[in-house]
């Protein structure tokens, strides 16, 4: 199992996530376990701090595909500009 991660900045609504992990690492039968939490920037500190905001933010499906690639519908729950992590365990 290996473990990854991306930020998104300023994102807001329901999108479209594809994300390129090779394909050394994903092909279509891979197990891809996907988990999303709002991401802070204090001042003066990086952008690189978990919270739970108002914000009800969902994975609602991840496939992935031979060419190393996974596409993700995701949804911040919120209408403005928010920053995300998505965390992916992938078997």
């Amino acid at each position: 199992m290996s473990l990854w991660w991306i930020d998104y900045t300023g994102v807001s609504g329901q999108f479209v996530a594809w994300v390129n992990f090779g394909t050394g690492v994903v092909n279509r039968h891979t197990t891809v376990l996907a988990n999303i939490t709002e991401i802070s920037q204090p001042q003066g500190e990086p952008l690189d701090f978990p919270f739970i905001g108002a914000a009800v933010m969902t994975v609602h499906n991840i496939a992935p595909f031979d060419d190393g690639t996974v596409k993700l519908v995701v949804d911040t729950g919120w209408s403005s500009p928010v920053n995300i992590r998505l965390r992916f365990a992938i078997d």
